[in-house]
């Protein structure tokens, strides 16, 4: 499968290097990890739209477009929300044209770029949305105020010690 969708990709992963094709499953698995960091899954995103939760590569590959492109946009969505902007949820049968434009102007107004065209994201897979809703997902983490912590072991074994005296 991760071959087929290389192929897909043509001359343009040749150009990037043969590590190019993974790099949209690293995304997806950052993704989902900064979706858990934003409580997605006890805040019933997805449940309410009666939705699974996605799989680790749910966005990297093909399954079935039409529900990857609504999982799509309801992420999106909840994401822009949770970034502090307001955002209309979309419905199922709202025009894809438009909500692509919507999701990406959003995206620009949160000052990232946007370098594709916008129709590799009708899909509702590949690098491209794996890539907006990773940078709609870093956003909101901005927004709630989220603080990274970095692991400090010294620390951790020094006070390790002091409370066994």
């Amino acid at each position: 499968m991760v071959m087929a969708v290389a192929a897909e990709e043509g001359d343009a992963v040749g150009e990037r290097g043969p590590g190019a094709v993974y790099h949209m499953f690293v995304m997806m698995e950052d993704l989902l990890e900064k979706l858990k960091l934003l409580n997605y899954e006890e805040e019933s995103v997805l449940r309410s739209h009666n939705m699974r939760q996605p799989s680790r590569h749910y966005f990297a590959l093909p399954t079935n477009p039409g529900e990857q492109f609504y999982m799509f946009c309801t992420l999106a969505a909840w994401l822009i929300n949770k970034a502090g902007h307001p955002f209309e949820q979309p419905q199922e049968y709202d025009d894809p044209n438009a909500t692509i434009s919507n999701i990406l102007s959003e995206l620009r107004s949160f000052g990232r770029s946007v370098d594709f065209p916008p129709s590799k994201l009708k899909a509702g897979y590949g690098e491209q949305a794996c890539y907006v809703l990773d940078c709609l997902a870093e956003e909101a983490l901005k927004h709630t105020s989220y603080n990274w912590k970095r692991y400090d072991s010294l620390r951790r074994q020094n006070s390790g010690a002091d409370s066994t005296k």
